[in-house]
């Protein structure tokens, strides 16, 4: 009975650990980005996967130019094919063309449109 109630002790302290670990990974990564500079926020992508006939593409965007414009978080978002349907991909590029901050690509056009990569 000992050894089992040092055992849940050492199992707890080892998660409040890793717990703790990860927060600060997560943070230190949110810091980065909220407190960057306007012109390393411009390099941050969102990156929205595009599936189907393109549903809630148009609400999530809504929400991602309302962070964008109230936060300054990053400086373009990414449609990625994911595999839309013809009415989807109308409905993506029709989306991109009245946004200028937003392209549709595919997923190996990603990587093209990253800082630091060469298209």
């Amino acid at each position: 009975m000992g050894g089992m109630s040092v055992q849940l002790w050492q199992d707890g302290i080892v998660a409040l650990l890793a717990a703790v670990g990860l927060a600060s990974i997560f943070w230190t990564a949110a810091r980065a980005i909220l407190f960057a500079g306007p012109e390393r926020r411009r390099e941050v992508a969102a990156l929205l996967p595009a599936q189907g006939d393109g549903e809630r593409l148009e609400e999530q965007l809504r929400v991602l130019q309302a962070l964008r414009r109230e936060q300054g978080l990053f400086g373009r978002t990414l449609l990625v094919d994911c595999g839309l349907s013809e009415e989807g991909r109308r409905l993506a590029e029709a989306l991109a063309r009245e946004r200028r901050w937003v392209v549709l690509c595919g997923k190996d056009e990603v990587g093209s449109y990253l800082p630091g990569r060469d298209p």
